[in-house]
């Protein structure tokens, strides 16, 4: 690799006045990289614009900053303490030594925790866009069981990580059955998922649970939701055309304005003012909890079932 051609220190401007939050050899670090990128890339630009884009980037990512001072100061450290290790290695000073590598190394997992969820976050979407328009799951059922996952936050575990919002999704005739060796044979975990305007037409959701998630103004039509659990769910202005609904959960599910246009609900399981109180309960706190359908939907003529 050829060395980086030394660059002019900027004038003083503004920027030096900003310099000392950052530690300057890590903004001159930066600044060589953005420099190289430039040069590879053929884009014009000057050291000073270099040294500012440095800048702008490390006052956004204060865990490089956070870790780049940690390795610092954990070097100075080693090297302050080196001879009298190597001449006096004593238990004390052994001691000393082992505690101060074990507070620097939590500090530097602590300040990266935010990176691996970020990362973990994108190599999700990545599989669920590589994905793409393609037949089977090609991994997009564990992707978004995951993106609609609140994981425990090391090393606060009593602290959790919210759900990443699947707002607009693109799904279409995607195979979302999980291969799961179980006696339930349970779907897809997309309980509270936010759905809103996804595109699932034709997608294979068999068994999905998707209580109380949130399908406003999801496209629907053509998709196979055969014994899913969509109680709760928010499927206002749904496009269901189509749908295969045999044997459904809508228990308190909000369909107005959806178009259930030969929608198949053959056996759904639907609730209204007459279900008891023992039953709401079941899956909601509110009582009572109608199904709400559009307006003048005849369920009887759809085969479903009130569930009392």
């Amino acid at each position: 690799m050829s060395a980086t051609p030394p660059q002019p220190k900027p004038k003083k401007t503004r920027l030096l006045r900003l310099i000392p939050r950052i530690p300057h050899k890590l903004i001159e670090a930066k600044a060589s990289e953005i420099y190289e990128g430039r040069k590879r890339e053929g884009r014009s630009g000057t050291p000073e614009d270099d040294w500012l884009k440095a800048l702008e980037l490390l006052e956004k990512d204060w865990w490089t900053v956070t870790r780049w001072k940690l390795e610092e100061r954990y070097q100075e450290f080693k090297d302050s303490t080196k001879n009298s290790i190597k001449d006096t290695l004593t238990f004390k000073s052994l001691s000393q030594a082992v505690n101060a590598s074990v507070l620097i190394g939590a500090v530097t997992f602590i300040a990266g925790e935010q990176q691996r969820r970020d990362i973990q976050v994108y190599q999700a979407w990545q599989v669920i866009t590589t994905a793409h328009d393609q037949p089977g799951s090609g991994g997009r059922v564990q992707a978004l069981e995951f993106l609609n996952s609140e994981p425990r936050r090391n090393p606060w575990f009593w602290l959790h990580w919210q759900r990443e919002s699947l707002e607009k999704l693109e799904a279409r005739k995607a195979y979302l059955i999980p291969s799961r060796e179980n006696v339930k044979k349970l779907g897809i975990q997309l309980s509270k998922a936010e759905l809103r305007y996804a595109d699932l037409r034709g997608t294979l959701l068999n068994k999905a649970n998707l209580q109380g998630a949130i399908l406003q103004n999801a496209k629907l039509q053509g998709a196979i939701l055969q014994d899913a659990n969509l109680q709760e769910a928010h499927l206002y202005s749904a496009e269901l055309q189509g749908t295969d609904l045999t044997d459904a959960k809508l228990q308190g599910a909000y369909l107005q304005y959806a178009n259930l246009q030969e929608a198949i609900l053959q056996g759904a399981h639907y609730t209204d003012n007459s279900t008891s109180q023992q039953t709401c309960k079941a899956f909601t706190k509110i009582y009572p909890c109608p199904t709400i359908f559009p307006k003048g939907f005849d369920v009887k003529a759809a085969g479903m079932e009130l569930v009392k």
